[in-house]
């Protein structure tokens, strides 16, 4: 009976103990603060394109590169990392900047190992890079967000 008591008596002691309120304090305080808004402005750097003669016009990544898993994993299944590895590829390769209209076929291998990436277009270097003139001020007139082209020669408008 004395093991009983004895068992009730600190339980209700340990239950007293855990049941105590704590006091948290906390405060909030708020000055005015000047707003300073920050827009660099950069000077548009220009550069015309070479297509580069005597270049592979078409590029293959096939399976053995592509695999399911490397595209899976660590293109995240995404067709356009595809696309973009495919491009890097393919300018490391030809030693240039860019490819010029490129267009990609990507379709999966027939035996089901991988991905296989075909893609056409022209090599190119960039040359002669300067910062803008007024002259390709007058050419391009570009908008804050990049959407907008306006190209006064044609009077072709394309919007996002």
């Amino acid at each position: 009976m004395k093991r009983i008591l004895l068992s009730i008596a600190v339980l209700a002691s340990a239950t007293t103990v855990f049941a105590q309120k704590s006091t948290t304090k906390y405060q909030f305080t708020q000055a005015r603060e000047p707003q300073v808004w920050v827009e660099p402005a950069i000077k548009p750097l220009v550069a015309e394109v070479e297509v580069l003669e005597g270049r592979d016009t078409e590029f293959t990544l096939g399976p053995e590169v592509l695999t399911n898993e490397f595209v899976e994993v660590a293109l995240r299944g995404e067709v356009e990392n595809v696309r973009n590895y495919g491009t890097f590829a393919w300018t490391k390769k030809e030693k240039c900047d860019m490819i010029v209209a490129a267009t990609y076929n990507l379709y999966s291998s027939p035996d089901g190992s991988g991905y296989v990436l075909e893609m056409k277009g022209f090599p190119a270097k960039f040359k002669n890079w300067h910062p803008a003139t007024q002259a390709d001020y007058e050419w391009m007139k570009i908008n804050k967000d990049n959407y907008l082209f306006l190209y006064k020669k044609d009077n072709i408008t394309r919007e996002k």
